[in-house]
Parts: C-alpha cells; structure tokens; sequence
C-alpha cells in the first residue's frame, strides 16, 4: 500500500502536479508485543502500566497539524485531529498547577476555604484536558478538508504532540496528583467535606488512587487549624466522631477507581480508611438506626398510655387490672415484632455474593458493617473470574492475601455450601 507526502512548501496550484509525480514510501509492519510485555494478574507492591501505542502503517509520513478557526480550547491549540496533545502545552499547565500551589501554601495565616477549592477546581480543569483530550468528532463544522488544505501553506513548523495514556501524560498525572495531596497536606489547611469531594473527583479523572488512603486519614486525623491565632495554633480532632467519617459516595467514588486500576493494595487501604472505622459505623448507626430506637425506648410510656385509656371502655374489671394487661399485650406485641424485624434485616444474604459472614459474628456486627462487607465484596468480584461456574478456582499469591485479608474481618470468601451446585 502506498501512500503520498504533501509539502508544505508547495503552492496550492501546483497540488495535482506534485500528485502524480511524488514519491511513494513503503509501509513498515506493525511491532506485536512480545511476550515478556505481559501483565501479571495482580500487583501488590506497584502498579504496572502498558502502554499501547499504535504504530502508524507508514512510519515516514509527518503529520503537520491543521490550524482552524474554531471553538477548540486555547490550550489545544497545537493539537493534532487524532486525539493527540501537545507536550508544550502538558508542560504549561503543570507548571501552571504548581505556581498556584505555591501561592496558596506561602500565603500567611490559613487560606480560606474558597482559595483552596478554587485551586482544585483549577486542577481538575487540567486534568480533565490531560485525560481527555479534544475528541476530532467535536470539531466545528467549518473545518472542512477544503479550509484545512488552504492552512497547509501557512502552517507553522509543528509542535511535538504526544497521545493519551502515553508515558508523558502518565508523568503529568502523577506530577499534578503529587501536587494535589501537598496541597491538602499544608498544616493550615482544613480539610472539608467540599474539598476532599473535589480532591476525590480530581484523582478518580487523573485514575491515581494510590493517594486517596492518605487523604482520607488526613481528612480524620489532621489537626484543625484555630481561626485569628497568629502564629497559627491548632487542635486535636476526634478521629472516631462521626463529623470525620467519610461520605458513603465519596468512598464508593474512591473504592471503583482502585478497581479500575487494578490496584489492590490500594482498594485495601480505601476499605480500611473509610468503611472499617468507627466513624462511618456510628454514621450509619444515627442515620439508619437513631429513629427507631428512640421510638422503640419511648414505647413503653406510649404503651401505658394507651393501656390507661383502654381500660376507661371495659367494666368487667377493675380498671387498675385491665391497664396492666392491655400494658403487657402491647409491649408483649411490639417486643414480638421488633425482634422479628431485627432477625429479618440483620440475616438477610440475598446481596451476598462472594462475601459472607463467618460462623458467629453477631447480628449487631453484621448490620452495622454491612457497607464494608459489600465494599470488599464488589472487590472480590472484581478480581475474581466473572464466569460463575468459575468461581473457586482463582489462584495466586494477591488472591491468597485476599481471601487472608477477609478473614481476619469475620468474612469467608467463597463459602462452599453456598456456591453453585454445592447445595
């Protein structure tokens, strides 16, 4: 197959000419990966990365890129039409990202709330250009092959452009992920509901979750910084209040992007640092639980109380009599019913699927960590055969840390008699 140059230097006219009469080049053969480029299944101790760039059919040929008046963002100027960035423009904005970080950090007293959400939301703008870049598809209509062929000759010399997920844009996304975590790790910044929110979104764009563990221990643990002390003083917080536990969807954020990287360690550490703490468990506790067991505390005056007036429609008996016995029917049907409730919500195993609990947890553990057991059980899934008739037969060193990591949670991965054909 073989293929054509166009120069740049050549006028417009003389295109059909230069056509017929330019030089052919061959096509090299694409480079298949060998066999030492595989992956291993599982990684605990670092994550690996491939790189799959593709080898263009003619190895020859320079691209240059094509100028057009459109909407394309000012930083993606220089941007090819095939998805590419420009490695200047990567480099900018990193170094844009770094000089805000320093002007928040060397600023005296504590930055303000708004100053540092506004340099995440700065950094997610950037990310979201790194990770994504200009889709050729969203070009504007006006950028016709005619309007592209006339820019030809005026073209300037064009600017090295790299693609996305090479090992450039992986360097910048780790570059501004670093950047991110100093910024929530200068002392007199207060880590808030709204900043770890954005800091959760930025790393789940940027698919670095190996950060995500620190941030929410320092979200727990960070000493607050006192308001008008100069030079500034802090306080010790509370790690187990349930002010510092995390966001269920914050953790779930976090949770599918370790999954999505195929980072294990990491998924260990999010469970461990936001669904395994006493905090989030006494969240779901006043969320879910608070109600009905102030409701259930206050039947017994509620029960007499009915009991008294019950008691004012019968004349078979005396009345003292007939209050205690209506008392005792009421309490007598809402111990009942209560306790079957609490039986049918603390045994209840239809959204097991992997995850199960061991022999003897009690039923107060089993609902009140229910959110980490379906946290390690969506992880289990994910590193498991997806096949059903396949489960059980997973092997490896990461698959064996995994199951031992489960049961030192009261778990059972993979219970035999609740398998598939083991009933």
């Amino acid at each position: 197959m073989r293929s054509r140059i166009l120069r740049t230097e050549a006028p417009v006219c003389q295109l059909s000419s230069f056509i017929s009469t330019g030089p052919s080049i061959r096509a090299r053969p694409l480079r298949l990966p060998t066999s030492s480029q595989k992956l291993r299944p599982f990684s605990s101790s670092q994550r690996t990365f491939a790189n799959n760039q593709r080898t263009p059919t003619n190895s020859d040929f320079k691209a240059h890129p094509i100028y057009v008046k459109s909407t394309i963002p000012a930083q993606y100027d220089g941007a090819k039409l095939s998805g590419a960035i420009d490695a200047r423009v990567v480099e900018s904005d990193l170094d844009k990202a770094a000089s805000l970080r320093d002007d928040l950090i060397t600023k005296d007293g504590i930055p303000s709330d708004n100053e540092t959400e506004a340099v995440l939301d700065a950094y997610q703008q950037i990310a979201d250009n790194l990770m994504n870049p200009p889709d050729p598809a969203a070009l504007p209509k006006d950028a016709s092959a005619t309007s592209a062929l006339l820019s030809i000759k005026t073209a300037a010399k064009p600017r090295p452009t790299v693609h996305a997920h090479s090992p450039i844009v992986d360097g910048a996304s780790r570059k501004l992920s670093d950047l991110a975590l100093s910024v929530l790790q200068h002392p007199p910044i207060f880590i808030t509901p709204s900043i770890l929110r954005r800091y959760v979104k930025l790393q789940s764009t940027l698919k670095r979750p190996e950060t995500l563990p620190t941030a929410f221990h320092l979200y727990s643990t960070k000493p607050a910084p006192v308001d008008g002390s100069s030079p500034v003083k802090y306080k010790k917080v509370n790690p187990n209040k349930s002010a510092n536990s995390i966001e269920a969807k914050m953790a779930d954020l976090a949770l599918q992007t370790a999954i999505e990287s195929k980072d294990l360690v990491t998924a260990m550490d999010i469970v461990d640092t936001t669904y395994n703490t006493k905090a989030f468990r006494r969240t779901r506790f006043i969320r879910r639980a608070l109600l009905p067991v102030t409701g259930l505390a206050l039947a017994p005056a509620a029960a007499y109380a009915v009991a008294t007036q019950l008691s004012l429609y019968q004349t078979t008996m005396d009345p003292t009599v007939a209050t205690n016995v209506a008392f005792v029917g009421i309490l007598g049907y809402i111990g009942f019913t209560t306790v079957v409730g609490v039986v049918a919500v603390t045994t209840a195993n239809d959204q097991m699927e992997r995850i199960t609990w061991a022999t003897g947890m009690p039923l107060r553990e089993r609902w009140i960590r229910e959110d980490e057991r379906a946290a390690i059980d969506k992880i289990a899934g994910a590193w498991g055969f997806r096949q059903v008739w396949r489960r059980g037969e997973e092997e490896g060193e990461e698959w064996e840390a995994l199951r031992e990591w489960v049961a030192r949670r009261g778990m059972v991965l993979d219970r035999s008699e609740l398998m598939e054909g083991m009933e």
